[in-house]
């Protein structure tokens, strides 16, 4: 039938358009199915390392994807090349379809990375802010700053909570604590006050700049994390502020002469955050992996579960200057162990708090929890502490054992007072068995991890050096463990110069 206004047959139009339509979708549809997914990273990066297991998914999904080490020549010019040839200006990690041209940059969740993988078009990345000119002076007025600030709650056995806020104020090359305002937070819903009086006060006291989402905003917007005390709205420190009783601890001991020195070794267990059972144990008959014995710093997919996990934490407590000395997998499988150290008592119960913060946070991407439950698993398998490591001046210069025994035989004293301090639960561990003592029983020994302190090996050997305290739990407050500590060891060593 011919259309009246331009007498042309509306079939023979509608098949013709229909035609062209169809090869327009044919051709999308053969553009889309030809892909080069290519994930571009750097395993010196901690973002990257927690790209990893999404892409291993995808993979496993039936998605071929392409890993770029550009640490490695070869691998490091071809990612140069499509990125050269789609003008990709991203760092890693970056996810790029070298056909396309689509490309995803930064962490992304799986389902983002899958409508990637799909084909699916991802919005184009913010453009970089533009750098000065050479002789232009940079901009130095008030700048938006992230700031999360990180505080513990007034549950029994301490939990991390945080908030961010946005602030306009003055780049500094460091910021400082008293920078920073104060800031509030309802007490009623972290137990730590009533809902007629719920108003509490974060007080700031350290920062670390958070480096890794420094580099990854898209407009570079200074990032750094807040510890704060908490504080009452009259100016006072709360109950639950364990960080002002340590302070005090510190300044009414001899503090210049005794220059304590204190590592910690951490202790903590994977789990799925539904089930809190220990990750990967429901792939074995009745959830239960074979007996320990091969797990404690084991190699391979048998015998270690989610190192990427611990390797992730180290590279972000290195970036954002954490006193972080080590890793490794522990003697239950799903349970691995980091040090945090060497320093003074309030910095390293800082380090550790804020250590906690980022295994936590990392955690959170992955869809892992932390436990730091001193009995994860009953029965046969060992529980999870947070052994002190600690020294003063004296016993790292006295070249015999005789102040160091002398001080092990007096720690007894004060043992009900230190299983006390040391963590919610811990009777449920210190057994006297799987490497403890019992929390009934004070022993002290040569290179023995079933007592109460050892006296490591260099030590014994030199006869000088620190002593390792094997009782607090991996759920214990620093806070309020080393105001145990340091309070009886300077007590002790007063006693001792009276009577000489």
């Amino acid at each position: 039938m011919a259309c009246k206004n331009c007498g042309k047959d509306k079939k023979k139009t509608a098949k013709k358009t229909a035609k062209k339509t169809a090869k327009k979708t044919a051709k999308k549809t053969a553009k889309k199915e030809k892909h080069n997914l290519l994930y571009i990273m750097n395993p010196k990066c901690g973002w990257c390392k927690k790209a990893d297991p999404v892409v291993e998914e995808l993979i496993k999904d039936g998605y071929e994807i392409t890993s770029l080490d550009i640490t490695q020549p070869d691998q490091a010019e071809r990612a140069n090349e499509a990125k050269a040839k789609h003008n990709a200006q991203c760092g890693t990690p970056l996810f790029l379809d070298a056909e396309t041209g689509n490309m995803a940059c930064g962490f992304r969740e799986k389902d983002v990375l899958e409508k990637w993988a799909k084909g699916e078009e991802m919005p184009a990345p913010a453009p970089r802010p533009e750098r000065p000119q050479q002789g232009q002076q940079p901009n130095t007025g008030p700048q938006m700053h992230k700031l999360e600030y990180v505080w513990l709650d007034g549950n029994g056995t301490k939990n991390i909570r945080s908030k961010v806020r946005y602030v306009k104020m003055k780049p500094q090359q460091r910021l400082q604590p008293s920078l920073i305002p104060e800031w509030g937070f309802d007490g009623s819903s972290t137990n730590q006050s009533e809902t007629e009086n719920s108003d509490c006060v974060l007080k700031p006291v350290r920062v670390w700049q958070n480096n890794f989402e420094s580099r990854q905003s898209p407009m570079a917007t200074p990032n750094y994390y807040v510890l704060c005390e908490v504080m009452n709205s009259d100016g006072t420190p709360h109950e639950s502020n364990a960080r002002g009783k340590l302070i005090e601890a510190w300044a009414n001991s001899n503090h210049r002469e005794e220059q304590y020195i204190i590592g910690i070794e951490q202790e903590y267990t994977l789990v799925d955050p539904q089930t809190k059972k220990p990750l990967g144990w429901d792939k074995y008959e009745n959830n239960t992996p074979p007996p320990q014995g091969e797990y404690y710093c084991g190699v391979g997919a048998e015998v270690n579960i989610s190192r990427n996990i611990a390797e992730a934490h180290a590279n972000m407590c290195i970036s954002n200057d954490i006193k972080f000395e080590g890793f490794h997998p522990e003697v239950m499988l799903s349970q691995w162990e980091y040090q945090i150290g060497l320093c003074g008592p309030l910095d390293a119960a800082d380090q550790l708090w804020m250590s906690r913060f980022l295994l936590q946070r990392i955690g959170e991407r992955m869809n892992i929890a932390i436990s730091y439950d001193p009995k994860p698993v009953e029965g046969d398998w060992n529980g999870s502490g947070a052994h002190i490591n600690f020294s003063n001046k004296r016993m790292r210069e006295d070249e015999d054992l005789g102040y160091i025994n002398l001080l092990c035989a007096s720690l007894q004293e004060s043992h009900s007072e230190a299983i006390g301090a040391y963590g919610e639960g811990n009777d449920r561990r210190l057994t006297g068995k799987h490497e403890t003592s019992s929390s009934d029983n004070f022993t002290w020994g040569e290179s023995d991890r079933s007592a109460s302190i050892r006296i490591p090996l260099s030590t014994v050997k030199e006869g000088r050096g620190h002593l390792e305290d094997r009782r607090p739990s991996a759920n214990m407050d620093p806070y309020e463990a080393l105001t145990y500590l340091i309070s009886t060891v300077s007590n002790i060593n007063r006693e001792m110069l009276v009577t000489t």
